[in-house]
């Protein structure tokens, strides 16, 4: 671990209150224990006991019970360290086995400049029986010291060994800096390591190697990999490791070529960058758009498969957003997915936030609180004091990197654990633990009506919005399903939303075709959304206007003189050939009856087919619709202003026109 530059701690901590800060729009962080007793913390975990208690670790050498949210009055164990000389506890890990043998296990760089991994016996809540399982280790003399401590599913203790200042190479396998070690719970090396050869030069313990900084190890459930944090002045990096990986450092730092591990996920330190664009730099075509950056001064490697990008000032303005990087088809190019027309365009910017400076620890989250989209997440910290979530894709890459709690700057993040409760709690250097929970409400997309009945040649329309402001751009799709194409969406099969005008709701026109047939057809419209949230769907049939033919109800009267001929054909019996007209039966041809033809049971008379009563028409149909829609959710609240800190430690990576 780098536990901190004394010019860095003193600016985080005179900057802002390190209690300020936002959360994701579907979280609620709120502090659950305050105490300058734990202040200088850098572990923490749940005693698998049942006993509700939580142990912090400090550089102090102190380890507090938190019970209840109180700090307890008698310490775990109580070491002294000189931390002005980067003394103190960098890790904690409890045995598995921990209901039986009660074993707790800790890293701790210790006086003399040494590394050392020591283990202790809870007995009635205090730990006892001190046993130095591995001594020996040189450590930096500055920082860089590591501090990565956890238990792999083969029941093996592993530790990470960091840089130790860069004294000697990573890539050397005669030294045990820049790397992952494995070895047994009581310190002994397992012989089948990657690089044991005994009575040879190599550490025997080294299980991978090419690590600049390594304070985070976690196994990731279901896959047996090891997750690694490491940490460098160029770049922030994420691991997914097996044994005998060389990771690079201090080669490489991003883009390892072939033989080398290259990071899940990396990002680079400072608060912002800007990079601009070729004059034909945005192309779009089938729905992925491709960006082309100016020269080859920052490689497109470094903003990595899910890291959120602002895209501004592109002279076609379809391209501008808020997107995750989705691939890299050169050096100097990215994509992101733009579900709209092909456009080609240029000019404008990206913009990578602020995402930290320094990697800490991590866990992946497998509770039952959180919603299922956060299952099987990777959760890690920043010091800087960001708590960052990752999505995966279908083949188990990155497909989203998001910070979903920000406390820049003095948070000072350093843990993130899971507690028996389902929420996260999250460790601050600083003397705070913050708790996170799920808040009732979460993102969807808002559609009104959700059923409509639409006549035949007509259109209806419907309102979409959604619930809270999105993280990105979200497009939403319309698409149809049954209805024998007589129902399509006929405007707005492709919506777009953004972190401004997600509250604004759109219009999606629906129609239903004329058709000759009186059946009624049955639909369902499917609102699908690009990001990891429901559908929605409106169901909607037609409004036929064709009546079925009743038989032996013929238009005409009983005595009609066209009661042969249906009164509603071209024969009508109240056409001009009408038997009261001109040819009447009873003009110059009468035949002399008594009972004219043309009188008054003339069939062109009131009671003529094509009259008010034709027998061809029906009253038109009554309407009764109603519509509406829901805003969602209310906006974020602003951002801090950690731009405060930026005239004073940082400055942009590049800025250029």
């Amino acid at each position: 671990m780098r536990p901190m530059a004394p010019w860095l701690a003193l600016a985080l901590l005179t900057t802002l209150p390190a209690h300020a800060g936002e959360s994701a729009p579907d979280l609620e962080a709120t502090e659950w224990l305050y105490s300058s007793q734990i202040e200088a913390g850098t572990r923490m975990a749940w005693v698998p006991d049942g006993s509700g208690r939580l142990f912090i670790s400090t550089m102090s050498g102190k380890v507090l019970v938190v019970v209840n949210g109180a700090v307890q009055p008698t310490p775990f164990i109580s070491e002294s360290f000189n931390q002005a000389y980067q003394e103190g506890l960098l890790g904690m890990a409890l045995d598995p086995g921990f209901a039986n043998n009660h074993y707790v296990y800790f890293f701790a760089a210790m006086p003399g400049y040494r590394l050392q991994i020591f283990r202790y016996t809870d007995v009635g809540g205090v730990g006892v029986d001190r046993t130095i399982l591995v001594d020996g280790i040189q450590a930096g003399r500055l920082d860089y010291d590591g501090g990565g401590l956890t238990f792999g599913p083969d029941g093996m203790l592993y530790f990470g060994v960091g840089s130790l200042n860069a004294e000697r190479s990573a890539d050397d396998l005669t030294g045990p800096q820049g790397k992952i070690h494995r070895v047994r719970p009581d310190g002994s090396v397992p012989t089948d390591n990657p690089f044991h050869d005994g009575a040879g030069p190599n550490v025997d313990s080294a299980w991978s190697r090419g690590f600049c900084n390594l304070y985070g190890l976690v196994f990731q459930p279901g896959t047996g990999r090891l997750w690694a944090n490491a940490s460098s002045p160029p770049g922030l990096q994420i691991f997914s490791v097996s044994p005998g990986d060389h990771a690079g450092w201090g080669q490489y730092y991003n883009n390892q070529p072939a033989g080398y591990l290259s990071p899940v996920y990396a990002y680079l330190p400072g608060v912002f960058d800007e990079y601009w664009f070729t004059p034909t730099g945005a192309v779009r075509q089938n729905g992925v758009a491709t960006f082309t950056m100016m020269d080859d001064y920052l490689e497109s490697y470094s903003y990595r498969k899910g890291t959120r990008l602002t895209i501004t000032d592109v002279e076609d303005p379809s391209f501008n957003g808020d997107f995750y990087v989705t691939g890299h088809p050169s050096s100097t190019s990215f994509t992101v997915d733009q579900p709209e027309p092909d456009a080609v365009s240029g000019g404008g910017q990206l913009t990578r936030r602020p995402q930290g400076e320094f990697s800490m620890g991590g866990m992946f989250y497998e509770g039952p609180r959180f919603p299922a989209s956060y299952l099987g997440n990777y959760l890690f910290t920043d010091f800087r004091g960001m708590l960052h979530r990752i999505r995966f894709a279908a083949d188990g890459s990155v497909a989203t990197e998001d910070l979903i709690v920000n406390h820049e700057a003095g948070g000072g993040f350093v843990d993130v654990t899971e507690g028996p409760d389902g929420a996260l709690y999250i460790l601050s250097h600083y003397g705070y633990i913050l708790r996170v929970v799920p808040v009732p409400v979460e993102q969807a997309v808002v559609v009104s009506p959700l059923e409509l009945s639409i006549p035949e040649g007509e259109t209806k329309t419907v309102l979409v919005s959604l619930a809270m402001p999105p993280t990105v751009d979200v497009w939403v799709k319309v698409e149809a399903h049954g209805g024998n194409g007589d129902l399509t969406v006929v405007e707005g099969a492709s919506l777009r939303f953004t972190t401004d005008n997600w509250s604004v709701p759109q219009f999606v026109t629906l129609g239903a075709a004329q058709d000759a047939d009186a059946e009624i057809e049955h639909a369902s419209f499917t609102f699908t959304p690009t990001q990891a949230f429901p559908a929605a769907t409106v169901q909607a049939h037609t409004e036929e206007d064709e009546v079925p033919e009743e038989p032996g109800s013929d238009g005409g009267m009983a005595g009609d003189a066209g009661s042969e001929v249906d009164a509603g054909t071209a024969e009508d019996a109240g056409a001009p050939v009408d038997a009261g007209m001109a040819e009447d039966a009873g003009t110059l041809d009468d035949a002399g009856t008594l009972v004219d033809a043309g009188d008054d049971s003339d069939a062109g008379t009131g009671l003529d087919a094509g009259t008010v009563h034709d027998g061809s028409t029906m009253p038109d149909p009554m309407e009764n619709e109603s519509g509406g829609c829901s805003a969602g959710a209310t906006a974020l609240p602003g951002v801090l202003g950690w731009w405060l800190l930026a005239g004073l430690l940082w400055k942009p990576r590049r800025a250029r026109k």
